[in-house]
């Protein structure tokens, strides 16, 4: 990811693009590959790399965000370089990543193919560690989806692109 993208995550709150969504949402065809910044209340301020399927419903999406429908969705980025995992970075312990560390890690799925998330790693009183909506450890053990985690050290991220500590989904019958 280029610095001027990951100076996103050391700045306040930035406005939506939303003539730059649209535009990038009009022009985007299945295979292209896409950055999308995200903002969520549950997972901060994160973004996603990869390339461009088409879901149900003749959607595009990447990893799964749905790019036409997300009111989260803060910028779309085309024509950048496929996502490739960090292999010589070093292997990284999930237990050294406390809540708001950044990091960007990248997955391999059946259905997404490979992808990269940049952002805070959010915690709760779980057993799981995310950035994004993807688990990147569930108690110490990495996820299987899981092909690199890079530390990003020299990103500051700034206290409004960090969640607070998500909570947990009770079930009704608990």
């Amino acid at each position: 990811m280029d610095e001027q993208t990951l100076d996103i995550f050391s700045a306040a709150r930035a406005r939506r693009d939303v003539g730059r969504i649209r535009e990038a949402v009009a022009e985007v065809k299945a295979g292209d590959i896409a950055r999308v910044l995200v903002r969520s209340p549950r997972y901060g301020l994160y973004a996603i790399e990869g390339a461009v399927r088409i879901g149900v419903g003749g959607q595009p999406l990447v990893g799964d965000v749905i790019l036409a429908t997300s009111a989260e969705i803060q910028r779309i980025d085309l024509g950048i370089s496929a996502p490739e995992p960090a292999l010589s970075a070093d292997v990284v312990d999930p237990s050294t990543l406390p809540h708001g560390t950044p990091v960007r890690v990248t997955f391999v799925t059946p259905t997404a193919a490979t992808f990269a998330v940049t952002g805070p790693i959010t915690a709760g009183n779980d057993r799981f560690l995310l950035v994004g909506s993807w688990i990147v450890a569930d108690d110490r053990a990495i996820a299987p989806r899981v092909v690199s985690i890079e530390r990003l050290d020299d990103v500051d991220l700034h206290e409004v692109n960090v969640p607070p500590l998500r909570s947990v989904l009770v079930d009704a019958d608990a």
